[in-house]
């Protein structure tokens, strides 16, 4: 199935924003084809000022809300110890917090 078709099926979109170009591409395909989009990013330590800053300047750009969640990711004991599968106790993480919030839509990217 195309992004497009896709993005139609699902009216309501909601998209993991980090200002990179894989979620911009997403979230673009959102504001085209889907009736309602709304881009969540994750700030944490672990992501500079300056993605934040892209963030917002691509969502404002795209005409799309983009909320922010705060996360603190370093209350996570199995981040924190700075394990060899840490990247995976962080992304768990941080899709746990963006499952909790979209609680109107259909669908996260």
């Amino acid at each position: 199935m195309k992004i497009k078709d896709f993005s139609i099926e699902y009216l309501k979109v909601t998209v993991a924003f980090s200002g990179g170009i894989d979620s911009a591409y997403l979230l673009y395909a959102a504001k085209q084809y889907a009736k309602e989009e709304q881009a969540y990013y994750v700030k944490s330590a672990f992501q500079p000022r300056f993605e934040l800053e892209d963030a917002t300047h691509l969502a404002e750009e795209l005409g799309v809300k983009m909320k922010i969640i705060n996360l603190d990711i370093l209350s996570d004991e199995n981040i924190v110890s700075n394990p060899h599968n840490r990247c995976y106790y962080c992304k768990k993480r941080i899709s746990h917090q963006l499952y909790q919030k979209p609680k109107r839509t259909d669908l996260i990217f």
